[in-house]
Parts: structure tokens; sequence; C-alpha cells
């Protein structure tokens, strides 16, 4: 069998149930005929990491009834596992090492791909030859009506025009860092763009083991912007977000576990700065591009700061203690002071 195309790696912890959606939106993907762009099935393969999922034993169940429909249409199905929980991160660390393809694509196992997704992302990688695709994404509001309540001030107009910003067309030896952070031109969402497998694999390796299942995608994506250097931007929508599942969403925290978790944000920055002590930024912007990763960290530890009114009162002492850990007490006070001053 021929090396695929694209590599597909999904993280899995706590997220079985939302699995069949996403295997069922891959399925759809494919004509009945099973031929794709008139050249047969897209080469594609399928990386399932379980990331220490308590309910992770019940994986090799669920995936199953995919695997003969699958390997019919040539993807391989492959589960991966950790022996602990060793965060999101880290899951997708082990499914890039473990990628055969010529791209990878992050997708998580709580959202689904659109019909014709992978199509676009294939054709628009073989006639651009860059180093990213970048597609846009849908949002779907994925919660009960019960807990609508508590997305009465989330902002879904500035998600959804969020998950849409692609700079269009074909860039090629450009200084793609500064065009996300400074120019602001496409969104930094990893899940909506296909990634040249070297280029990915050559961002980790500078990456040192991390616990992190916050804001990793913006760690990943960082250090993918200091090897890429041709970017091309699609109008096809690519990825659907379901919004209200997973750690991200707005509900009450009523575990040191899960608030450790939104915590480890604070992880993306340390491991961002201590990089760039050891080796400087070479580009035009250097100095904007420092104030600019300045400002979002602080974004982030206000961000912390507010979320522990979401911890439940009983907890909220610990939690706080927690947040300390991460972001460093002198920090915090800091951050806290400034809030005050506002």
């Amino acid at each position: 069998m021929s090396l695929p195309f694209i590599s597909l790696s999904v993280p899995v912890y706590g997220t079985e149930s939302s699995l069949p959606a996403f295997f069922d939106s891959i399925l759809e993907q494919y004509p009945l005929s099973g031929s794709f762009a008139g050249q047969g099935a897209l080469p594609i393969e399928i990386l399932i990491v379980n990331d220490g999922s308590p309910d992770g034993s019940s994986l090799p169940k669920i995936l199953k009834p995919y695997k003969k429909p699958l390997k019919k249409l040539g993807v391989c199905l492959e589960l991966l596992e950790h022996g602990k929980n060793l965060g999101t991160f880290e899951a997708r660390r082990t499914a890039v090492q473990a990628s055969s393809g010529s791209y990878i694509l992050f997708a998580d196992p709580d959202d689904t791909l659109p019909p014709d997704a992978l199509h676009s992302l294939y054709t628009a990688a073989v006639h651009s030859d860059t180093d990213i695709i970048h597609g846009r994404a849908e949002c779907k509001k994925a919660f009960s009506q019960a807990d609508s309540e508590l997305y009465k001030n989330e902002n879904f107009f500035e998600l959804e025009k969020s998950v849409k910003k692609v700079r269009l067309g074909v860039f090629k030896e450009m200084d793609l860092l500064s065009s996300f952070l400074l120019d602001k031109n496409h969104s930094g969402l990893l899940c909506t763009k296909l990634f040249r497998s070297s280029v990915v694999k050559s961002a980790f390796a500078d990456i040192p083991h991390t616990f992190c299942t916050m804001t990793e995608t913006f760690l990943i994506y960082f250090f993918i912007l200091l090897y890429a250097r041709s970017y091309c931007g699609i109008e096809d929508t690519v990825y659907t977000y379901h919004i209200g599942t997973g750690i991200t969403s707005n509900t009450e925290i009523s575990s040191l576990d899960r608030w450790e978790k939104a915590c480890t944000a604070a992880s993306v920055f340390t491991v961002i700065f201590s990089y760039l002590e050891e080796h400087p930024l070479n580009l035009p912007r250097s100095a904007e591009l420092i104030t600019a990763l300045e400002g979002l960290c602080r974004n982030h530890a206000r961000m912390n700061i507010r979320h522990l009114e979401r911890v439940i009162p009983s907890l909220r002492a610990e939690a706080y203690a927690i947040l300390c850990d991460y972001w460093g007490e002198d920090y915090v006070k800091q951050i806290e002071k400034s809030m005050k001053d506002e």
C-alpha cells in the first residue's frame, strides 16, 4: 500500500461518545463508488490517540464498526495508547511521530468534517504545494437548553467571524508569524489547516514534553510558523466546531483536575519564552512580536483569574493555589492589581 497523503490526528480523552459522529463525517467524504477526485479513494490514515482516558477501554469496540468500511476505501485506522493521561499536546505529538502522510490534519473527536472537506484540502495542497493550507470553519451550538444560561454572554457572532478568517490566495517566502500575530489576517485555529508533515515534525522537535490541555493549539501553531514558509488560504469550509463540549466549554468547574487543566495555558507561554531566550527571533518585526506575545500571556492569565468564579466555592482556595503554581504568585498578583486598576 502506498503512503498516505494525509495523516489525520485525533486525541481522545473522555470524548469516546462523540467518535461515531466524527467517523460518520469521515465516511461522508467519499462517494458511494469509493472514488475520490477520479483517482480512487483519498489516501489517508487516521491515528486515534487514547490519552489515558477513563473510558479508553471502550475505544476498540467503538472503532470496530468503522474499520471494515474504511479499509475498503484504503484508509488505515490505527489506535495508539498512552498508559496515562499526558495531556492533549502530548497526544498530538504521539500522532505526529507515528504519522507517515505527506500532510497532517489535526481534529478533535467532538467535532466533525463537512462533506468535501478532505477533497478541498487535498486539491489545494496538490495545486499550491504550500506548507499550510487553511480553510474556513463553521460553528454549531452543542449545549442543552438547560445550559444555555451559561452561554448568554458568549459572543457567537465574533466566534463565527473568527473561524472564517482566512487570508485567501497563495503566499510564499513570507513572514507568517508576523502575518498571524501582528497583521491578524488569518486565524490561528489548528484544525482548519492542513500542514506539511516535515514542518510539523520540525516544530514538535523543538518543543519539550509538556502537560498541556489548554491553548496547546497556539503553542503548536507558533512553532509551526517558525518553520513554515508558504501558505494557501481557501474559501471552502473544512471543519465544524461543536461549541459547548470539552474543557473549553463555559460551564461550572467542580473538580480540581479540570481546573488544573485549565491552568496549563501558563505552560504554553513558559515554553515559548524559554525557547526565545535561547533562540531569539531574527525577523524584521521581532520586537513587535515579543510585545504581542507578552500581551497574549497577560490576557490568558486574566482569563484564568476570571474563570476562578466558575470554580465551586468549596474548591476555590485550592484552585487559587494551583493558579499561582502555574503562573507564579507574583505574576498573578501583578495581573490582579492591573485588573482592579482598570
